[in-house]
């Protein structure tokens, strides 16, 4: 009797036990909660400069419930490849009652062409938050948020070489758009400023107009544009026009430009029978040499004064 008493006994100390030791496990496991700081309603987009610098922060908090201190352990995973490094703490200690917030920074990875990462796609980071008791996971929490690029706009006119022509003619000109962005583009208008020479027109300049245009040297894009036409009045001076191209851009309103020269010669005027004559121009379109009928007539005057003379002397 006294063996199968003290055997009841030990089983009921271990019914008593078993919910004292259940309760504790499930407060030891559930007693912290994992949260975003940075707001990622929608999508988190980082900065990015022109020189496709990257810049942007994610913030997390832990709040810890319970009373005792607890040691978390970060881990980040992505769904896809990603155009920036992430550096943040890989773990974090959390005491009783205290709400901690861990940052990870996100930068560009220079290593990478940031430009060929298109904009319009989500980058989805998953963080994972594990509870660590003696090196083990004793609970998990993670979340969610997509990280996205922001559009960078770089409309710019190719580099034009210098031109020239001259008066009363006309030449067409090349001029190409090139778009250094990450995402599509288009020329809203355009525009020549021509300097110095008003006798000096451009024509064509309508083509340009909502003109779409995809990044530049992606997916084999080219820069895209059309001839422009450049009309030199007869009456043009000698002269070298400074001629500036524009465009303004779709996407972010601004105006870019290249310049260049185009110098416009004057047409030199010449007498036909004059120049077959082997006459030099003096640069007002008159030979430096007179004519040879004007030698003629001052033969004749002379030998008719030589006649004169002769005669008076015979009379005498």
């Amino acid at each position: 009797m006294g063996h199968i008493r003290g055997k009841t006994i030990i089983a009921i100390f271990i019914l008593l036990m078993m919910p004292i030791t259940i309760n504790s496990s499930a407060q030891f496991g559930g007693s912290w909660e994992l949260g975003w700081v940075t707001n990622v309603d929608g999508n988190y987009e980082v900065e990015m400069e022109e020189d496709w610098d990257i810049d942007g922060e994610l913030v997390i908090y832990i709040d810890n419930t319970g009373q005792g201190e607890i040691t978390i352990a970060f881990d980040l995973e992505w769904d896809s490849d990603i155009p920036f490094i992430v550096d943040g703490p890989e773990t974090g200690t959390i005491a009783g009652g205290e709400n901690l917030t861990f940052t990870f920074t996100l930068t560009e990875d220079s290593e990478l062409d940031i430009r060929s990462f298109s904009p319009s796609e989500a980058y989805v980071l998953t963080l994972i938050a594990e509870q660590v008791v003696s090196e083990q996971t004793v609970s998990t929490q993670d979340i969610e948020a997509g990280v996205e690029l922001p559009e960078i706009f770089n409309l710019q006119p190719n580099s034009i070489d210098d031109q020239s022509m001259y008066s009363d003619t006309w030449i067409e000109v090349e001029v190409l758009v090139s778009n250094w962005g990450n995402s599509g583009d288009a020329v809203t208008s355009a525009d020549v400023e021509i300097r110095s020479c008003p006798n000096l027109k451009a024509e064509g300049l309508d083509q340009f107009n909502n003109l779409i245009i995809e990044p530049t040297d992606l997916d084999n894009n080219v820069a895209k544009g059309f001839n422009i036409k450049f009309i030199a009045s007869a009456s043009h001076p000698d002269r070298t026009c400074e001629v500036t191209f524009s465009v303004i851009s779709e996407g972010d309103e601004r105006v870019r430009s290249v310049t260049f020269d185009l110098r416009v010669s004057a047409a030199d005027i010449v007498v036909d029978d004059q120049s077959s004559s082997g006459g030099s121009s003096n640069g007002d379109g008159l030979s430096e040499n007179s004519s040879n009928l004007a030698w003629v007539g001052f033969y004749e005057l002379f030998l008719i004064l030589l006649f004169t003379i002769y005669f008076c002397r015979v009379e005498k």
